[in-house]
């Protein structure tokens, strides 16, 4: 009876401590395999990029945007991004544990999460707080890295279809030289109360948007940061947020003429709008938003609240 008791207790301890909380899977970029496409070229195990996207007429001359460096901040290896200009347009550095889909014109392709192929999804059962990870880059001009991290239900494909997102963290690295390993975190913030499955990252070494050519950066050691203290707390319903025709309306209850931050970003963590001087009254933005999802933001002193918009 007291083995029984103890046997309990060790799996109810293992289940309990953080090791069994979901981590990035080869988060330190030290196992690497040879892409299955005819030439000898790496890829990190459990990452996947465009010479692995689900077009394989087009992996075979897909450009080559990223590499295994020895230069890491520990361990053996690290990530390498670069942006490649091939035939007249910039290819921007990209990866993600997810899979990428590739499709003419460029901006109809997408990364996505395939939640019936192991190879294609990362599972994400807990809700952590930031991502942390480190990095170097050498940026063209203005351009500069991206950080995104999606936590999810079912498929999601980022971007496209985002009706499945619940939490996303958003980072746009400095567009300076950044010659030493430095780290970087960012918060995930959550929209919704619904537990997350997975979790779909994209690394970029540029603005996915107007990328530079020669631009690169590396990256190291990512990792989820789990608190007792959960962002869940940002989630409120004082926020009253729809979309009608294309616009977004915004009003906030029992403001009493306080003093609010608003802010409405986008899924891929843009900036649309912002207001330090609002106090809750009804408001139209008269941007004429493309279909998506967006997340409006209010902030007063250190309590936030977030509600998500869906425009069709």
């Amino acid at each position: 009876m007291n083995k029984l008791l103890l046997v309990f207790l060790i799996i109810a301890v293992f289940v309990n401590s953080p090791m069994a909380q979901n981590q990035f899977e080869n988060g330190g970029f030290e196992s690497w395999e040879e892409v299955v496409n005819g030439i000898y070229k790496l890829e990190p195990v459990n990452w996947s990029s465009i010479k692995t996207s689900d077009d394989e007429s087009y992996n075979e001359v897909a450009p080559v945007v990223w590499g295994k460096s020895d230069d890491a901040h520990s361990g053996n290896s690290s990530l390498h991004l670069f942006n490649e200009e091939y035939f007249s347009i910039v290819v921007t550095g990209t990866i993600t544990n997810g899979r990428v889909h590739t499709e003419l014109p460029a901006v109809n392709s997408y990364m996505y999460t395939d939640p019936n192929d192991d190879r294609w999804n990362s599972i994400m059962g807990w809700r952590p707080d930031s991502v942390v990870g480190w990095y170097k880059s050498n940026p063209v001009g203005d351009d500069f890295g991206t950080v995104k991290v999606a936590l999810h239900a079912g498929e999601l494909h980022l971007p496209q279809d985002e009706s499945n997102a619940i939490a996303l963290a958003y980072l746009e690295l400095p567009s300076g030289i950044t010659s030493e390993w430095t780290r970087f975190s960012t918060p995930i913030v959550y929209y919704s109360n619904e537990q997350p499955e997975y979790q779909l990252t994209i690394l970029t070494a540029g603005d996915g948007l107007e990328p530079v050519a020669g631009s690169e950066i590396w990256f190291d050691d990512l990792q989820f940061i789990y608190n007792n203290n959960s962002i869940d707390d940002n989630f409120a319903d004082d926020i009253n947020a729809f979309a009608y025709q294309g616009k977004i309306n915004i009003s906030i209850n029992g403001s009493q003429n306080e003093t609010y931050k608003i802010t409405v970003s986008d899924i891929m963590g843009r900036q649309l709008y912002i207001n330090n001087n609002y106090q809750g009254e009804k408001m139209v933005l008269q941007q004429q938003l493309q279909s998506g999802i967006y997340f409006i933001t209010a902030t007063k002193g250190q309590q936030t609240f977030t509600k998500k918009v869906f425009i069709n």
